[in-house]
């Protein structure tokens, strides 16, 4: 019994030197954290406020390429009567079809300052596209040159409901071939206006100002989305710099007292 006493004596000593080796361990580890807390959070603090600064002078960048993205489309708009149509601009004109003929007039009609809006119901009536001036709108209908054959008299009967419908004052059809005779008296028999392919040379720029449109646009929105993401770090920054001082004052107010203690 005494030797079980003994031993049991001397496991329970070890345990306490052990734990209180341990606790004064966890003290000086402790002490440690709380003396470096502090240059810590100003580390952290003086790399946000430098990263902010570096974030600043990066969307000031993308702005400044912004507006001279922004200058070139002014460019353009302003040489908008240069872009003529070469023998290979009409080729190209000639062989668009669909959604391509009609997506580049589209574009085309925005480029020349017409308001544009699709009819919310897909080709209601015909229609394509619904052009706005200051006074008046217009209903569009593009046939491309593998389509002309399908105007008829209630086809165009069709596109006058549609007319009525969206309170347009007149129809446009656009078309990039040459329309057979029949099919145009039929046309301005419902006073309907006809763009085929002479036309829409005499009247519209060559289509080159479209590409021109897309790839400035695309820098634009580019430059605009990178412009947007350095104001979102410049954002997070504030808010971690505003968290890290809440911490830095934790952290004084709490070495303050330990030293008054």
């Amino acid at each position: 019994m005494n030797v079980d006493f003994i031993d049991i004596a001397l496991v329970s000593l070890i345990f306490a030197i052990v734990g209180y080796y341990a606790y004064l361990r966890y003290r000086e580890e402790k002490h440690k954290q709380e003396q470096q807390l502090i240059p810590m959070l100003e580390a952290y603090k003086e790399r946000f406020l430098r990263e902010k600064e570096e974030f600043k002078e990066k969307a000031q960048h993308f702005k400044k390429l912004m507006e001279e993205v922004e200058e070139e489309w002014r460019r353009i708009k302003a040489n908008i009567p240069n872009y003529k149509w070469s023998e290979e601009d009409k080729k190209y004109l000639k062989e668009l079809k669909g959604t391509d003929f009609e997506r580049t007039f589209t574009v085309m009609f925005h480029i020349l300052g017409f308001k544009t809006d699709e009819p919310p119901i897909f080709k209601d009536h015909n229609i394509d596209l619904i052009i706005e001036t200051n006074k008046d709108k217009i209903c569009v209908d593009f046939i491309d040159f593998t389509q002309i054959k399908k105007i008829n008299e209630k086809y165009l009967q069709d596109l006058e409901k549609g007319r009525k419908k969206y309170s347009c004052k007149s129809v446009w059809i656009l078309t990039n071939t040459d329309v057979p005779e029949n099919i145009e008296k039929l046309i301005y028999k419902y006073d309907m206006n006809l763009f085929e392919f002479n036309q829409i040379v005499k009247f519209f720029p060559s289509y080159k100002i479209v590409i021109d449109y897309d790839r400035n646009r695309t820098k634009f929105h580019n430059f605009e989305l990178l412009h947007k993401e350095t104001q979102d770090e410049i954002i997070r920054r504030d808010y971690w710099v505003k968290e890290v001082e809440e911490k830095l004052e934790e952290a004084k107010k709490k070495k303050m007292k330990n030293h008054a203690n």
